[in-house]
């Protein structure tokens, strides 16, 4: 019979050419493209050729078992989004817990029912597909800012100088209130073209291709604090930096990322006489836990997930000035490299500012 998931193809990867029969003549009631394999070799020379839209994974496999396979497969940015369910003559929670954490989004009992192996195959491929077209209209909402950031940058720029010009030659000629109302709008040219540099970065940091290379973060922490300590010479600011490993990232998104979480939080410690600024490091289960400490006006944690969006702040820009971009940029920026970052903060007590990197 038809249906809405005809084109999708099914790989049954089972050293059992009866439990491959049993599964294949339930999943032929729909229009699946089946593909079978009956070892991991033979199965990785298929998706290598033709990449299929799931994969039915029998856990224990002549060759390497199910789960390293698995895991294999999720380490590979070409494979990792493919939909695998693990098949298993076991219900051990112990087990069915591993697959998941490998990467699994679901498993079914052998002996199959034939309603139950249809609906989670069936579940998975609509979700599969689902979020591709999520990613697809993304991107193309993406590209299309993208363009518009472009397109919108260069007639700006003229804007600003064209105002300077018009400033230089015609301010004799204008009166008090037409001089301020000229760097009023110079003003809002400037805060247009830097909220449309945030844009492109925050655009580049989810598409330009990640080049690794071993950063020392203890240096590097100190590099991006000192090119930023002229611009607030007149501050008093500690810069505390403990032991930060080497890790292996991108050049240019780390130093963006640094920019970004330093400038906030010398901006955020303004409202302080003396203000405190600390970078930490822990290790754990093969990842570096880095900690950006300030002791400004923090934020209620209540907010906090509201900090990662496009444009969302918590001050007004007379408190401190700023567009809601920058922790946008950082959120893609870590998860480029495979880490995570989220925010932790206290009113009037400061902000802790926490990432990781894998090792």
């Amino acid at each position: 019979m038809k249906s809405n998931f005809y084109n999708a193809q099914v790989m049954i990867i089972d050293d059992s050419p009866e439990s491959i029969e049993i599964a294949a003549n339930i999943l032929k009631k729909v229009d699946y493209q089946l593909k079978v394999a009956i070892n991991a070799n033979i199965a990785m020379d298929l998706i290598k050729k033709d990449k299929p839209t799931i994969i039915l994974l029998d856990v224990n496999l002549p060759d390497i078992d199910g789960f390293t396979f698995c895991e294999k497969l999720k380490k590979n940015k070409d494979y990792m989004d493919i939909p695998i369910i693990f098949l298993t003559a076991s219900n051990d929670e112990k087990s069915i817990q591993k697959a998941f954490n490998i990467g699994a989004c679901d498993y079914v009992t052998k002996p199959f029912n034939a309603k139950e192996l249809l609906a989670r195959v069936n579940t998975q491929i609509k979700l599969y597909k689902q979020q591709k077209e999520l990613m697809k209209a993304y991107n193309e909402l993406d590209s299309f800012c993208d363009i518009i950031a472009h397109d919108l940058k260069a007639p700006l720029l003229s804007i600003h100088q064209l105002i300077n010009i018009f400033q230089e030659d015609y301010k004799s000629h204008l009166n008090d209130d037409g001089n301020d109302l000229l760097q009023v709008v110079d003003k809002k040219s400037l805060e247009l073209i830097e909220m449309i540099k945030y844009l492109l970065d925050f655009s580049r940091a989810g598409k330009s291709e990640i080049k690794k290379t071993d950063i020392d973060m203890q240096e590097y922490c100190k590099k991006v604090f000192s090119e930023m300590i002229d611009i607030t010479s007149d501050r008093n600011i500690a810069f505390n930096v403990g032991y930060l490993p080497i890790i292996s990232g991108d050049k240019i998104l780390i130093k963006q990322f640094l920019q970004n979480i330093i400038s906030n939080a010398i901006k955020y410690t303004s409202v302080r006489k003396k203000a405190i600024i600390e970078f930490i490091c822990e290790e754990k289960n093969n990842v570096y836990i880095f900690c950006c400490k300030d002791n400004g006006v923090g934020f209620d944690m209540r907010n906090a997930n509201k900090l990662f969006r496009v444009f969302e702040r918590l001050h007004s820009s007379r408190e401190f000035p700023g567009n809601g971009v920058g922790l946008a940029i950082c959120k893609r920026i870590i998860q480029r490299h495979g880490g995570k970052i989220w925010l932790e903060g206290e009113i009037n007590k400061g902000t802790k500012c926490w990432f990781t990197i894998p090792k």
